[in-house]
């Protein structure tokens, strides 16, 4: 039996659909005559990574307000940062 998902998650889901069609026009924009595949896909995993953080640090729809917890705390990971901001040094790019 498949759950019925709630409004809330219905608009994440839509929301990450959104990213996943604007990470993929993005990079295909930019790399028009790429060849090398392990860059486009380097690429396209930044933009819907950095975009799914864009998300939970409240740039998104205003009816969407998501957090990232950790369990074992209590405390938000995105607590005195921007998550999408802090990204950059960690994952690779082009």
């Amino acid at each position: 039996m498949v759950a019925k998902i709630t409004d809330k998650q219905d608009v994440f889901f839509r929301y990450l659909e959104h990213v996943q069609q604007l990470s993929v026009e993005t990079v295909m924009m930019e790399n028009k005559s790429n060849d090398d595949i392990e860059k486009l896909l380097y690429s396209v995993s930044y933009e819907a990574i950095y975009r799914v953080l864009e998300l939970i640090d409240g740039y998104a729809p205003a009816e969407l307000r998501v957090d990232l917890v950790d369990k074992d705390t209590g405390i938000s990971i995105c607590e005195n940062i921007e998550l999408h901001d802090k990204c950059v040094d960690y994952l690779r790019t082009k």
